[in-house]
């Protein structure tokens, strides 16, 4: 017997521009849609790295279903390892609180 999954969009907020997926996945669940978008959050990181780039971190993916309605966002920085993610987020607090 088949059953369809669901199909769910990740979308790339970045600031006030939503790069929309045209395509999206079917997993078996949202928590699924989740750990896909998790992973493709460090592949994009990792490639921005390598290249130099830092300007990701303020971005988002934004999981909506086949309606349109969106189910969660996932900043990118919460894709990174908690250590890391806390060093940045004490780095940004420091430098925004200096003259």
């Amino acid at each position: 017997m088949f059953v369809d999954m669901p199909r769910y969009y990740r979308h790339i907020r970045q600031s006030d521009r939503l790069i929309e997926d045209p395509e999206g996945i079917e997993r078996p669940n949202l928590d699924a849609a989740r750990t896909e978008a998790l992973n493709g959050i460090r592949d994009l990181l990792a490639e921005a790295i390598k290249q130099g780039k830092d300007d990701l971190l303020d971005d988002a993916i934004v999981i909506a279903d086949e309606t349109g309605r969106e189910l969660m966002t996932i900043p990118f920085i919460e894709a990174l390892p908690p250590r890391l993610s806390e060093a940045l987020l004490a780095v940004a607090s420091s430098t925004s609180k200096s003259p």
